[in-house]
């Protein structure tokens, strides 16, 4: 059950009367940040605390932690990282004191203002490819409509290229890690690394951040197409478009290949 709360200067305590003291009842904060609050107990009676979650007015189901409340210590440091998705509504932790006969003597609620970051949101999301421009002209083709990219929240990261017969020579690359440049808020540049065919060396493709909401990333690089003659340069601008779309169960990297034939090279995401 969700109490009224109601901010107080200096973030002190709801009431004078309460038995479950919170040192802060709202805090700011970043997808990734830690947030810390101190539980003190008020009464002698509360043997134990039962924290719990809710996201506007629900309870998120599987989350709930049970501290047992003895003699030693009259509070208990919380500490739970801000997770992408918290930025979805309205976020409450709930902090509930029990008798011994399990009977309810107060609950204090700490209420979160949640921001999601670029890093989230590029994590939160799959990112499927609708528009390439390459030297100003557009170069998308069909075959790559279906090439979904899902960069992970451990830096690594994976690929989807559809169907196998417009992969080209995508098919022969291991993917391997990701690297965000960037603020807290704001992403500047996404390094891609992968290894080419049998090669233990890495190739990192650096690709600018021009536009990112949770909708669309525009990203631009420059590729070496001087191969194919003039107009094309060894720094050839490519502005590539993506669609966010949920992530699924559907997402297959290395889709028709046996992903176990692709770890010729030690991969450290992380590292790069």
């Amino acid at each position: 059950m969700l109490l009224m709360f109601f901010s107080c200067e200096k973030n002190e305590s709801i009431h004078r009367d309460a038995k479950v003291i919170l040192d802060k009842l709202l805090f700011s904060g970043y997808t990734g940040d830690m947030i810390r609050a101190t539980v003190t107990y008020g009464n002698s009676d509360i043997k134990k605390l039962v924290i719990t979650k809710w996201v506007n007015g629900e309870q998120v189901p599987g989350y709930e932690i049970n501290v047992p409340v003895n003699s030693i210590s009259d509070s208990y440091e919380f500490e739970q990282e801000i997770e992408v998705g918290d930025e979805e509504g309205t976020l409450i932790y709930t902090f509930s004191g029990y008798s011994v006969e399990d009977t309810l003597i107060d609950a204090s609620d700490l209420a979160i203002s949640v921001t999601l970051t670029d890093f989230g949101r590029l994590s939160k999301f799959d990112w499927r490819l609708t528009e390439q421009t390459t030297n100003g002209e557009n170069t998308t083709e069909e075959a790559m409509l279906d090439n979904v990219y899902r960069l992970n929240s451990d830096l690594s990261w994976e690929y989807d290229w559809g169907d196998p017969a417009g992969a080209g020579f995508d098919v022969l690359n291991q993917y391997c890690a990701w690297k965000y440049i960037g603020t807290d808020l704001k992403a500047d540049s996404i390094y891609l690394v992968k290894f080419g065919f049998l090669s233990t060396t890495p190739t990192i493709d650096k690709y600018e951040v021009l536009r990112l909401d949770d909708t669309n990333l525009w990203i631009h690089t420059f590729m070496d197409l001087s191969w194919l003659g003039d107009p094309y340069t060894a720094e050839t601008p490519v502005v590539e478009k993506y669609v966010a779309i949920p992530k699924s169960s559907n997402f297959t990297p290395y889709r028709g290949e046996n992903p176990a034939n692709y770890s010729w090279a030690s991969c450290t995401p992380g590292n790069y």
